[in-house]
């Protein structure tokens, strides 16, 4: 039994008499039995990531910190046979220093002239929106009808869904099933329609941006798809097809995410809205926190943020040419930290939505 192993368990046993419960309160509330709390306290089995999950929620307990040496056991259980373990640290500690970079400090952000006259262009635009604004609910209605059913196509689209466009508008306002074409598909475009839903209902109000969002965002968009990892963060290795960057180890997605929130907290007053929406949109598909749905999950979370901001939605295109512009910018942005054709190609894309919202209610 690894000394990690004890020391976690002593912390779960001295937590809990600190706060004066019992071991049974622990496995009621785990739905577990009480010997096998008996024995992790003991050090005599592991928590489950789950139970460490739970664990965190009932003691109340500083965010991760018992999944801290829950993790550190992990890495060390996979390491400690191998004579160089500690190269294997050195070079996780190189890979991760490009997002620690990122992530955890306020940097001066050098944008170039096109991205800077893009941004001029749509803060204009935004502002002849603005004095046309309030629309009338009928009017807005008709609007978000469209450009929001046309943003389910193109994205599910990216994703290799069939529907076209006017299908994809059946299913969703009509409810109609379009034969030839799987179960699967006509939820994804039900899916994504609530998500839009969910995401303008939360622009509305002044809700923290946190985790939480980000899982019931994933959630709404996989919901009655899968079963077993709807809302939940990864618990496998995965790859990105076609691509050389490398997801961080499922083991680390937690404090990525917390990462992820973090960067957010720190620039959310420093940078433009649109930049600040395309960077959290490309850092979080880089983390790739879940099984599928990640592509989805970011571009919901991206328009989260330019919708919380005032701004319209960003809709990238699904067809040939555009997926490989946005994977190719994707892809600068992961392996080479290169954020600026990213960058750009979002802030094109909200100024095309923008140029399309003005000329319809102008």
């Amino acid at each position: 039994m690894t000394k990690n192993v004890i020391m976690l368990g002593e912390k779960l046993k001295q937590i809990r008499i600190q706060q004066k419960l019992k071991i049974n309160q622990v496995s009621s509330f785990l739905k577990i039995d009480s010997s096998l709390v008996s024995r992790y306290e003991a050090g005599k089995r592991k928590p489950t990531k789950e139970h460490i999950i739970g664990l965190e929620d009932l003691f109340k307990t500083k965010p991760n910190e018992l999944m801290k040496d829950w993790i550190a056991d992990e890495i060390i259980s996979n390491l400690k046979e191998y004579a160089f373990a500690e190269d294997v640290l050195k070079l996780v500690a190189e890979e991760m220093s490009g997002y620690q970079k990122l992530l955890n400090k306020k940097q001066k952000q050098v944008l170039s002239k096109n991205i800077l006259k893009i941004l001029n262009d749509i803060d204009i635009l935004k502002s002849q929106i603005d004095e046309i604004k309030p629309l009338n609910d009928l009017q807005l209605k008709k609007l978000n009808d469209y450009f929001f059913t046309e943003y389910t196509f193109e994205s599910n689209k990216i994703e290799g869904n069939t529907l076209t466009l006017q299908e994809t508008a059946l299913v969703i306002n009509e409810g109609v099933t379009i034969g030839g074409k799987s179960v699967k598909e006509h939820l994804e475009a039900i899916n994504h329609s609530e998500a839009i839903s969910f995401i303008t209902d939360i622009a509305k109000g002044n809700e923290f941006l946190s985790e939480r969002t980000i899982k019931d965002i994933h959630y709404l968009i996989l919901k009655s798809i899968e079963k077993n990892n709807v809302g939940k963060y990864r618990d496998v290795e995965v790859r990105i097809s076609g691509s050389k960057h490398l997801p961080p180890a499922f083991f680390d997605v937690p404090f990525k995410m917390q990462e992820l929130i973090n960067y957010y907290q720190l620039h959310k007053n420093e940078l433009h809205p649109v930049i600040l929406a395309a960077d959290m949109h490309q850092i979080l598909v880089g983390i790739h926190p879940f099984i599928d749905g990640n592509g989805r999950t970011s571009r919901l979370l991206m328009n989260l943020i330019l919708l919380q901001n005032g701004y319209y939605i960003a809709n990238i295109k699904g067809s040939l040419q555009s997926r490989l512009s946005y994977y190719k910018a994707l892809e600068k942005a992961h392996v080479n930290g290169n954020l600026s054709d990213f960058r750009l190609l979002v802030a094109r894309s909200v100024k095309s939505s923008l140029q399309e919202f003005y000329k319809l209610i102008k």
